[in-house]
């Protein structure tokens, strides 16, 4: 599988909350980095990969993937995607992630992401 369509098959697990389709995506050994508002946060295997995707979109009502695109750019593949959900505390938020990551094999082996944190944003 190519990287872009790696990248595909990750933005199309996140639209419909499928984690054991993210897992997947991610080599057993992958690391995931993902640097937000407050501290950097590191991760390592597929299992915990998944696992940061789950505690950003599991508990968000009415989770909307609401934009994303794939591109390759040399030998790493960049994954944006943009999404909303209602927080049960907070209310509507909306958030953004950028990803640039290395595959090998079909796999992220390395996926780092930047974070704008969950926004508060209008209901649809």
């Amino acid at each position: 599988m190519s990287a872009t369509a790696v990248g595909d098959v990750l933005l199309d697990a996140i639209a419909v909350r499928d984690f054991g389709r993210i897992e997947e995506c991610f080599d057993p050994d992958a690391s995931l980095r993902v640097l937000t508002p407050g501290p950097l946060r590191e991760f390592a295997g597929a299992v915990d990969a998944a696992g940061r995707f789950r505690h950003w979109f599991e508990s968000l009502e009415g989770f909307e993937l609401l934009d994303g695109d794939v591109e390759e750019i040399a030998d790493r593949v960049r994954v944006r995607y943009r999404f909303r959900g209602r927080d049960a505390e907070k209310g509507w938020q909306l958030n953004e992630h950028t990803g640039y990551g290395k595959v090998v094999d079909g796999r992220f082996v390395a996926l780092n992401v930047t974070c704008t944190g969950f926004r508060p944003t209008q209901a649809p």
